[in-house]
């Protein structure tokens, strides 16, 4: 997930008009109460702790850390707070490269030697080709060649079918769907991975291009929202029988094509009016499974979005 980019322009619009924040990890949390995604959520907290235990070391600590990785390179404790740290404090104290180069190592590492590790599923393990001061072009290259190697080496391994999705959930959505295809063809039940594929289609049809820590859209490609992936994604969405996909699609769609309404108003960039889509795909999603009430709730959430006292000032 790319650096905060417009992070107090997303936060205030949240915080004036209660929106709720629909990353993924929330929407698993609502659909899938089941002990597998349960054991997901802890592992991924766990990890979440680490990183965010790593903003605060010392640049002695961070040395110790690194120093123990030499003889310990698998204690990914000390990795995770190593990546927190590079992440969100290291440029400060280590200047653009050496920052650049610690985070492509790190995540490298990762992704050769533990493709399944829960800290693969958090933004701080991802790299962006542009966009914000961590950007590494390089660094992308050569993570999406390890990934798609781990993908080919590993093609039964849900996780790192997973954890390669996220990676190109926002540089290469197309690839990302196809990863998370993947993976339902080995688990045709896994709500999981449809709710994953829902939002992945989601961005697609928006353009998303960027997004904050908090999981909220930042900017948008209108070339992007128009490509023949985002017109693949709704016509798939239209005819599917699959109601967490097409619901999570929908809620996505709702509450994201606000925000960015929000953030690029005046700016006549941002001028499709997205909420009738989504209506019209949590009501399919409500139809193929009535007995959800997450799909009422959501819509009765965009209406109110969208009626004269829930929409932006």
């Amino acid at each position: 997930m790319p650096i905060a980019m417009n992070v107090d322009r997303s936060r205030s619009y949240q915080s004036k008009h209660g929106l709720l924040l629909t990353s993924l990890l929330l929407i698993m949390i609502v659909l899938l109460p089941g002990a597998a995604a349960f054991a997901q959520e802890e592992e991924t907290a766990r990890a979440a702790k680490l990183l965010r235990e790593g903003r605060r070391l010392l640049k002695s600590d961070v040395e110790q850390l690194e120093s123990s990785l030499k003889d310990h390179p698998d204690a990914i404790e000390a990795r995770t707070r190593l990546l927190g740290f590079y992440f969100h404090s290291a440029l400060p104290v280590y200047g653009h490269e050496a920052t650049i180069e610690a985070r492509r190592r790190h995540i490298l590492w990762l992704i050769e030697h533990d493709p399944g590790s829960p800290v693969l599923n958090l933004g701080e393990a991802t790299i962006d080709p542009k966009g914000h001061a961590l950007a590494d072009p390089a660094g992308y290259e050569l993570a999406s060649t390890a990934w798609m190697e781990q993908t080919k080496k590993h093609p039964q391994d849900i996780a790192v079918l997973q954890h390669a999705a996220k990676f190109f959930q926002l540089s290469d959505k197309d690839r990302a769907a196809s990863l998370l295809g993947n993976a339902q063809a080995l688990q045709p039940d896994n709500r999981d991975l449809s709710a994953f594929r829902g939002y992945v289609y989601a961005l697609g049809i928006l353009g998303v291009t960027m997004m904050n820590q908090n999981g909220l859209p930042t900017a948008q490609d209108p070339a992007e929202a128009k490509s023949v992936f985002a017109l693949r994604a709704a016509r798939e969405l239209s005819e599917s029988s699959d109601a967490v996909m097409v619901g999570v699609a929908g809620q996505i769609i709702g509450e994201y094509g606000v925000i960015l309404s929000a953030l690029d108003r005046g700016t006549n960039r941002f001028t499709v009016d997205y909420a009738p889509l989504a209506e019209t795909l949590l009501t399919r999603a409500q139809a193929l499974e009535p007995a959800n009430l997450h799909w009422q709730q959501q819509l009765e959430f965009l209406r109110k979005l969208r009626s004269p006292s829930g929409a932006p000032q």
